[in-house]
């Protein structure tokens, strides 16, 4: 059996699909091994995936050399029937130890032999690594009883039992399997990174950038202020230096991103707000004080903001924990961001 990927544990979302789709327009025979079900402390959540080659090789792993070793050998029966199959694999303490966890368990793998051409299953998995290219957030829904599956928008709107348990996962990252009107369906989400835009290149933005890099944020600081944008203390983010509506006109602003203003400067702050109010951003805030924060209100009024769109926008930024000094306001402002990506809505 050999393994065609060196670090197994770091794949990208999609890779595992992309190496299936790449095997069968070669011409071979290929399964798609996913994890259904796992115990609580598995490594490998639901959703994980190893591609399997009709010649035994194979791309991602499942668990580790043990397991995949079975998977692999019911793939290649499954390939041999040309049926779709459930397998079911233990791992007992020995192997879970040397893996360094506590306990041993076990996984629920479906094994799908993977169509020729362009036929529907096939197609949804092209049209899957389309918009993941694209930088779209999408949930792959599988019906665990035939393999029907369905693509599913992570920003469009929620029509329909799948799509609403659909857009549920994505704003959790949570892929999992639900029971959708009577069936199981396995929710596979694969959403866009999750990007910050701090407007206002103060020290408050360094805090914040490193803060919400650790939760896996790509942090971008806009200011049109070449001077303040300048110098080292903001590597590792991009730097966008310029008019900051034409600035945030030109982004690309979807659910999973969050905006959050810092400058204290109403012509910096003020049209950045304007903007991110009317796009599906997932969160907004503002630092300042609560009386700053009214007149800021009143002051897009005046611009012809509405009622409701100023009412999403946290401000003060970040929650009530008493913060001092830019870490703290920024840890606060993280926390505050996550809670309402959670929040079901």
């Amino acid at each position: 059996m050999t393994d065609v990927h060196g670090d197994k544990t770091r794949l990208p979302a999609a890779a595992v699909v992309e190496q299936v789709l790449k095997w069968k327009d070669a011409g071979a025979g290929v399964a798609l091994a996913t994890v259904v079900k796992a115990w609580s402390t598995a490594p490998r959540r639901a959703g994980t995936q190893m591609a399997v080659h009709e010649d035994g090789t194979h791309f991602g792993t499942l668990f580790g050399t043990s397991v995949d070793t079975l998977v692999v050998s019911a793939a290649l029966g499954a390939l041999a029937e040309g049926k779709d199959a459930m397998v079911n694999v233990s791992v007992d303490d020995a192997t879970a130890s040397a893996a360094g966890m506590a306990c041993g368990g076990a996984l629920e793998i479906r094994l799908e032999c993977i169509g020729s051409g362009q036929g529907a299953q096939v197609g949804v998995l092209r049209e899957m690594l389309e918009a993941l290219h694209s930088g779209h957030s999408v949930v792959l829904c599988t019906a665990l009883s035939d393999g029907r599956r369905l693509l599913i928008s992570g920003d469009g709107p929620a029509s329909g039992a799948w799509a609403s348990e659909a857009h549920k996962r994505a704003r959790m990252d949570d892929t999992a399997i639900a029971l959708v009107d009577g069936e199981e369906v396995l929710f596979q989400v694969f959403n866009a990174p999750l990007r910050l835009f701090v407007v206002g290149a103060v020290r408050t933005a360094r805090a914040l950038r490193d803060a919400a890099q650790l939760l896996g944020f790509e942090v971008t600081i806009i200011d049109p202020r070449a001077e303040m944008a300048g110098g080292p203390q903001f590597v590792g983010a991009a730097m966008l230096v310029g008019d900051v509506a034409a600035t945030m006109r030109d982004l690309r602003l979807d659910s999973r991103c969050a905006v959050v203003v810092l400058a204290h400067a109403p012509e910096i702050d003020d049209p950045a707000l304007i903007e991110a109010v009317r796009r599906n951003v997932f969160y907004i805030g503002a630092l300042g004080s609560r009386k700053s924060h009214a007149a800021r209100l009143a002051r897009l009024e005046q611009a012809g903001v509405l009622a409701e769109q100023s009412a999403r926008i946290h401000g003060p930024a970040g929650l009530d924990i008493g913060a001092i000094g830019p870490a703290e306001i920024a840890a606060s402002i993280v926390a505050e961001m996550v809670a309402v990506l959670r929040k079901p809505r």
